[in-house]
């Protein structure tokens, strides 16, 4: 009996001592956590660390030059369809969403998780902890078919604006006392900025998930159209201009406090901060350069932001930063789009692709991390809007309407190359050429969706389709 009792013991002390070290384990994952920030229609013009004699991101700035930034990162000349593509990995053409749908305005199709996995799916089933906070237009929250879209999509946990149709209480509430639903309550707006609900929601989010790998999409409001003024200048006299710049501004700001709240929280050195914006700068209607929405590089205002496959309109910055996993200033050449994030974020989350589904993009885990890769990057980038797709090298860009362009000597795009004798010519440039067109003329057909976009964009191009079509019969 006395051994039996002793046994009993030594069982007993077993499983408690195994407790701690289970918990421990438990801890022990030390996958990174992952911020991805898309900051809503602003493009390299306003940013300092890509030239820009704007003075507006002092924080994101730092983030930059003590971290990695990209030269070239391409994404869609508009909001929806650059979104569609970093969630799913998947090229315009391949998944159907190759023009801007908005259907929390317009009804009609969305974003289906029956025939796309978003990123945010493949890190929860990874072991991740998932939330987003800010911005989601491509579901109809208030449709109850799609209420539940969040959490189909993977994300376990959000508080977003969610948007409505004209003449719901959600339509365009973004900013000052916003529609804001958090896990399927609405909030208690009144007097606040959207943009600080967001990112409170985001330092809470973290101090509850520190102790385990969590990945957390921020899709900024700010700085969508239409300029407000924030709490840093409320009151003041300012021109559009003004406000735009203190929208930008203090989307620094807030980011600032995402960084701030990292390193109170001990996470820092352990969560991979992305920064990148959905599209260019959305530069309003007047054309006055002192009250354009564009923002200043080598003493210029810029040109085409939003809607345009122009280099202001796709090329975008992305900097991405961690102290310890990624290091102190690194530049690179690399040429990334959109498509590449999820493979990017699935591979720093050790989950697997889906099976049985295209991915279109590639991991650039490797140069996150500053590690050699096993085979050589690729040498172009892709993008597109309806019809109309680009590719480019480090030098040279083609477009599928025929126009080519030497962006080393021409960044704003104003001497097309085509036809030229200097792409018969130049070794360099023919062999460009002729490299980028055949990679256009592998890519597919556009994927057809079961439904009709309906934004005021795709109105506009069915409207001029068939003008064309028109004006062709009449020609006949």
């Amino acid at each position: 009996m006395k051994r039996l009792c002793v046994n009993v013991c030594l069982i007993c002390c077993m499983v408690l001592c195994a407790l701690p070290v289970q918990a421990a384990e438990q801890k022990q994952d030390q996958r990174p956590n992952m911020i991805f920030i898309l900051l809503d229609n602003v493009g390299k013009d306003w940013f300092r660390c890509y030239g820009s004699s704007e003075n507006q991101t002092p924080t994101i700035d730092h983030l930059a030059y003590n971290g990695l930034r990209f030269r070239n990162c391409y994404v869609t000349p508009v909001c929806s369809t650059t979104r569609h593509m970093l969630l799913t990995g998947r090229y315009p053409f391949r998944s159907g969403w190759h023009t801007h749908h908005d259907p929390a305005i317009y009804g009609g199709g969305y974003f289906d998780w029956n025939r796309e996995i978003c990123f945010a799916r493949i890190l929860r089933d990874a072991g991740y902890n998932t939330c987003i906070s800010g911005k989601w237009q491509i579901n109809d929250l208030f449709d109850p078919a799609q209420k539940d879209a969040l959490i189909e999509h993977g994300f376990q946990e959000y508080c977003i604006f969610p948007e409505g149709k004209k003449g719901h209480p959600a339509h365009k509430k973004r900013y000052w006392d916003p529609y804001v639903i958090q896990n399927g309550k609405r909030l208690d707006t009144q007097g606040k900025f959207g943009p600080d609900i967001f990112t409170d929601y985001l330092i809470e989010y973290m101090k509850t998930h520190r102790d385990k790998p969590f990945c957390a999409y921020y899709s900024t409001i700010l700085t969508h159209i239409p300029v407000v003024h924030t709490p840093h200048n409320l009151g003041e006299e300012l021109t559009p201009r003004e406000q735009f710049a203190g929208m930008l501004n203090y989307s620094d700001h807030l980011i600032g406090r995402l960084v701030k709240a990292l390193d109170e929280l001990g996470i820092r050195d352990n969560t991979i901060l992305f920064i990148v914006p959905d599209n260019g700068t959305d530069n309003g209607t007047d054309q006055n350069a002192e009250q354009s929405l564009g923002g200043r590089i080598n003493g210029r205002v810029s040109g085409e932001g939003i809607y345009s496959l122009k280099e202001q309109g796709i090329n975008m910055p992305l900097i991405i930063n961690c102290p310890k996993l990624v290091g102190s200033e690194r530049v690179s050449d690399d040429l990334i789009d959109a498509a590449d994030f999820l493979p990017t974020l699935a591979d720093l989350a050790d989950a697997p692709l889906p099976s049985g589904v295209t991915i279109d993009g590639r991991s650039f885990a490797p140069q996150i991390l500053d590690q050699p890769r096993e085979e050589p990057w690729r040498p172009w980038c892709l993008t597109q809007y309806y019809k109309q797709r680009v590719v480019r090298d480090q030098r040279f860009k083609l477009y599928s309407t025929g126009e080519f362009y030497d962006l080393s000597e021409d960044p704003l795009e104003q001497h097309d190359l085509s036809g030229t004798e200097r792409v018969k010519s130049d070794r360099a440039t023919g062999t460009s050429h002729a490299e980028l067109q055949a990679v256009l003329d592998s890519l597919p057909e556009n994927a057809k969706l079961p439904w009709e976009f309906r934004s005021i964009s795709a109105r506009k191009i069915r409207a001029e389709e068939a003008r064309q079509k028109e004006a062709e019969k009449s020609g006949n």
